[in-house]
């Protein structure tokens, strides 16, 4: 993900580009410049900044040393890290998938018994009201 989309989303939660300011504890401006592409955070900002909006703390750092990075090798590694935090977190759906309870399927004939006993505690309760109304 590029870094204005994490920008954004901190955005969106702060309600205002002014609101993330202060929680980065920098200027208004200068998230323009990092959202243009023009600058890149602080490893400690991109660290709150992940933590603000839940995302990954290494992606977030990728994100923002891959708009100024110039040297190609560099940037692969920091590009790699998308790839390994997807990686993990596809993992670990998968893993909590399969590892879910199995539900027992329904038996609906005990479903139509149960009915039947709810709506003969219901009659009796309704005519025991009606019962007391009359003596009132």
């Amino acid at each position: 993900m590029e870094m204005k989309n994490y920008i954004e989303q901190a955005e969106k939660k702060a309600g205002k580009q002014l609101e993330l300011a202060k929680i980065l504890d920098v200027s208004a401006s200068y998230i323009r410049m990092v959202k243009a592409g023009r600058k890149g955070f602080s490893v400690d900002m991109c660290i709150v900044l992940a933590d603000y909006i839940g995302a990954d703390r290494l992606e977030v750092i990728a994100a923002s040393n891959l708009v100024t990075e110039k040297d190609e090798k560099k940037r692969k590694i920091f590009e790699s890290c998308f790839s390994t935090a997807a990686s993990v977190t596809a993992a670990a759906i998968v893993i909590s998938i399969l590892t879910l309870p199995m539900q027992k399927p329904v038996n609906a004939g005990n479903l139509s018994a149960q009915f039947t006993n709810v709506q003969i505690i219901g009659n009796l309760i309704t005519e025991e009201e009606d019962e007391e109304e009359m003596i009132l």
